[in-house]
């Protein structure tokens, strides 16, 4: 393996802060995605990061997002013809489905990550397809690498898909390696440390039940939340049910297990 080929220490150690700053928002499950995403960016000098979470993946059944982040787009058309195109028809029916689909078929296989010429069989198929010169020379992005990780939950599988702008140099092999240690070290903690798309979002709550989530995640009786936040014990509670009725729990221990080894994000604002 030529040298500059190999994953160095110095881009273990940006990848260990990267997903240093995922897990400090750990709990969040839509604010850690973006997290992710844009020191992804930065370490591999990408335009585009398309990240998500699907459901039925070569299980036989339709795809959906369960989790989707888009972020970098040059402008606002570019991300609008590129919903156009992902709305037209379902993943299966995309031109690189059947090479990652045959890829994940065996029950062994945790995951591939392909560069865009393995995909299609080298530069001068991708310059003549229509998915280049209909969507993505259009959408302003060109060259990239696909990463697909299965996730614990049966059906599940996370993607990063990762663009260069028109006209930017190829990635290298040893960014593609980069992008595959990145994820490898991303799946297990989806679902875990990192909350996953399948669940109810944080941010989903409004700002005195998360004010209550927090105080209950720090272990305050209802009493003495009511007291931290001048409101009455009855208001606290009824905060306190909407909270569990949100994650469906049903008590404060069903909940701090829900969150155990979970960073709780700062309110926003």
């Amino acid at each position: 393996m030529a040298p500059t080929s190999r994953v160095r220490a110095a881009d273990v150690m940006k990848c260990t802060e990267i997903l240093g700053a995922c897990l400090d928002l750990g709990a969040d499950r839509d604010r850690w995605p973006l997290c992710l995403i844009e020191g992804l960016r930065d370490l591999l000098r990408a335009q585009v990061i398309i990240a998500s979470e699907l459901l039925g993946f070569g299980e036989g059944q339709t795809d959906h997002d369960v989790a989707l982040f888009r972020i970098g787009w040059p402008s606002a058309e570019a991300e609008a013809k590129w919903v156009e195109y992902a709305q037209k028809a379902p993943v299966e029916h995309k031109p690189e489905y059947p090479v990652l689909e045959k890829m994940l078929s065996g029950e062994t296989t945790r995951g591939v990550t392909l560069t865009r010429d393995a995909i299609w069989g080298g530069p001068l198929v991708w310059e003549r397809s229509r998915a280049f010169n209909l969507v993505h020379r259009e959408c302003g992005i060109d060259d990239y690498i696909f990463s697909i990780r299965r996730l614990t939950l049966a059906g599940t599988v996370s993607v990063l898909w990762v663009h260069r702008a028109i006209g930017d140099v190829n990635f290298t092999p040893r960014e593609r390696r980069l992008l595959a240690f990145m994820h490898d070290q991303l799946v297990p903690l989806v679902g875990r440390a990192l909350a996953s798309g399948t669940e109810p979002p944080v941010g989903a709550l409004p700002r005195r039940p998360r004010e209550v989530l927090d105080l209950l995640l720090r272990g305050l009786a209802e009493q003495e939340i009511a007291d931290r936040l001048g409101l009455s014990k009855a208001t606290v509670h009824e905060h306190a049910t909407r909270v569990y009725r949100h994650f469906g729990v049903s008590s404060r221990g069903e909940l701090l297990a829900r969150f155990i080894g979970r960073a709780i994000p700062p309110i926003p604002g």
